[in-house]
């Protein structure tokens, strides 16, 4: 806000704290405990900067919680926010680069600078949610090297930051269910010596996720995607979405999801709003598929001498990826015996939010007589869990 009126509060840090409290409280998201949806941020900005750890921060009225938090020094979830660099900056409506602590005076006295883990490199952003842009927490990350960030690194830490502010956004969303979408359940397909099966079931009348498989001259492709968001809003990006992808069908995944990239990001931009997506192309002959993971990574492959990879992404979502910046193809080989479970994070929820939830779902699949019984003991579960969120299922088993 630019003026005080009749009808506005000024802003001070007093009201600024009411501000956040309130708008918090609302998008539910400070109790629960860890979260994948921010997990998967913070690890992919741990990564992609190479620095000790990486948090995402929820500032309340006094204190700060650490919603997520990447680190080889475990903090306590709950901090005095005076004592945090993020709560020494909350009136900073930009990034915050403190390239060496112990020689800024705003920071040179915190507990974290002064001891263990002896900070000396920090820098944030801001999360804005609500129609007022208040600032609610921060993105932010920590090392004990002194560094700077080159112009394009700060960038892409606000991107990162514009993910996560949606996504906490995400949990506001409401009165957007108003129709019914057409169905966009796959048909099914005949691959031999595999079997493909799946299942969305929606949070409310309209599913922002989306799941899809055919058959080429190149063997299966299998789709798993996920839109910010629920309702109407969301299931028509989601629709969007699959029918550019089936616009390139035949194409190769890398090929087919830069395609897709070129059309839908100004819509996902234009509706501020982004999509995690899974697309692999799998060759039946040899069992390996080729994919791109724009900021999904919710893969679970069980090989059949037990064990389980869970193929996480370092990819930013469509909508969020930069312009002309090239996608990370990956590859994996399923085996005899192996099986393939894509979900969207709605199924996390079914547990305790976390990637552990990936496991325990591929403990219920190998406790199933087959995929059928499997997805219906998953029907059965989100009924007496409700997991708050679109939920879907996909599998992809290779005969042993």
């Amino acid at each position: 806000m630019t003026a005080e009126t009749a009808t506005t509060v000024p802003s001070t840090p007093q009201t600024d704290a009411v501000r956040r409290a309130a708008l918090l409280a609302a998008l539910d998201v400070v109790e629960g405990g860890a979260e994948e949806r921010f997990d998967r941020i913070t690890r992919i900005a741990r990564e992609a900067f190479g620095v000790s750890g990486s948090f995402l921060n929820l500032a309340g009225d006094d204190h700060l919680v650490i919603k997520s938090q990447q680190s080889a020094r475990v903090f306590e979830p709950v901090i005095p926010l005076q004592d945090t660099f993020c709560g020494r900056t909350l009136a900073s409506t930009g990034p915050v680069l403190v390239p060496d602590a112990q020689i800024d005076a705003r920071f040179r006295d915190l507990p974290m600078v002064t001891g263990d883990p002896n900070v000396r490199f920090y820098a944030g952003v801001p999360l804005h949610v609500g129609s007022e842009d208040v600032k609610v927490g921060t993105l932010c990350l920590i090392d004990p090297t002194p560094r700077t960030l080159e112009p394009d690194d700060v960038a892409l830490l606000e991107e990162l930051g514009t993910w996560a502010a949606r996504e906490l956004a995400a949990g506001a969303d409401e009165d957007r269910l108003r129709s019914v979408l057409a169905d966009l359940e796959p048909r099914a397909v005949d691959v031999p010596g595999y079997r493909v099966t799946g299942m969305s079931v929606p949070h409310g009348v309209v599913s922002g996720d989306f799941h899809d498989w055919h058959v080429s001259d190149r063997g299966l492709h299998v789709t798993v995607s996920d839109v910010m968001g629920k309702g109407m809003s969301a299931g028509l990006l989601a629709a969007n979405i699959r029918g550019a992808l089936l616009a390139h069908a035949t194409s190769p995944a890398d090929a087919a999801v830069t395609a897709l990239e070129a059309q839908v990001a100004p819509e996902l931009s234009r509706a501020e709003s982004f999509a995690t997506l899974f697309h692999g192309v799998l060759s039946p002959a040899t069992g390996r598929v080729d994919f791109v993971d724009a900021g999904h990574g919710l893969v679970l492959q069980l090989h059949t001498d037990g064990t389980e990879t869970i193929h996480r992404s370092f990819d930013l979502p469509l909508g969020l990826h930069p312009t002309g910046l090239s996608r990370t193809a990956g590859s994996l080989l399923l085996e005899p015996g192996d099986t393939l479970i894509l979900v969207s994070d709605g199924a996390l929820e079914l547990w305790d939010s976390t990637l552990a939830s990936l496991s325990r779902l591929g403990g219920l699949y190998r406790k199933s007589a087959d995929a059928a019984v499997f997805l219906e003991r998953i029907r059965a579960r989100a009924a007496s869990h409700d997991p708050g969120d679109d939920l879907t299922v996909v599998v992809v088993a290779r005969n042993a």
